[in-house]
């Protein structure tokens, strides 16, 4: 069972009740390939933050799905607009995503008895961020650190606002933009943020883990209970 989606099930399933106010995107699409720059502009949108894993490719990938490749590429390219990896991945795959997107900043987020840490990868660069990482060291490392930090997993308002901190777009979440395939991760995330939010249909469910994919298919019918059938569209 991945290690990943038991962190957070434990971090989600107190809150459930509660989080399920937060999981109404304010688009729903098919596909990454509906967004384009264009259309970002006219929304006032200068800032996207990126799930990765189902929403850009298969689960573990090594690489964009190509079926979305010309989108995506197309968006990386407007000028304007900035973009940044807010992932709830395990070490190994956070190496892997800075590889993959060396031009995009990927944020983890830690909990210290510092306060919290955000770590950002550029590439093979990394940085940490935050009251837990006052010394842009590992937090693990701080005093008062006790040991090793424990991960922030989404649904959490501060990872977003850590991404948005990098993008120096914190004061001016009004021009951000979450995409994500999943309500009670990626598009609650974005809606204790404050910033807008698409939601996405997974790529290759198949590929996931069969717990992830049950809790995929649960969380969209308990989508459609409380709200109904989404419509589709960025407007």
């Amino acid at each position: 069972m991945s290690a990943t989606w038991v962190q957070t099930s434990r971090r989600l399933l107190p809150r459930l009740a509660r989080l399920s106010r937060e999981i109404r995107p304010t688009f729903h699409l098919d596909s990454v390939n509906e967004i384009n720059p264009g259309t970002l502009r006219d929304l006032g949108v200068e800032a996207v933050l990126w799930d990765v894993d189902g929403t850009l490719m298969a689960h573990h990938s090594d690489r964009v799905d190509p079926a979305l490749g010309s989108a995506f590429e197309a968006l990386l390219g407007a000028p304007g607009l900035r973009h940044a990896i807010v992932s709830n991945c395990q070490e190994d795959r956070f190496a892997e995503l800075g590889r993959i997107f060396p031009g995009m900043p990927v944020v983890l987020g830690y909990e210290t008895e510092a306060g919290a840490a955000f770590r950002v990868r550029r590439g093979d660069e990394e940085e940490w961020r935050g009251p837990g990482a006052s010394d842009g060291s590992d937090p693990a490392n701080a005093p008062g650190s006790g040991g090793a930090p424990r991960p922030i997993r989404k649904p959490s308002r501060r990872l977003v606002g850590a991404a948005l901190d990098v993008l120096d777009f914190a004061d001016r979440p009004e021009a951000a933009l979450m995409v994500g395939d999943q309500y009670f991760t990626d598009i609650a995330s974005a809606s204790l943020a404050g910033i807008r939010s698409v939601k996405v249909a997974t790529l290759h469910r198949a590929s996931f883990p069969s717990p992830v994919r049950v809790s995929q298919r649960l969380e969209g019918l308990l989508y459609r209970l409380k709200y109904g059938l989404p419509g589709r569209g960025l407007a």
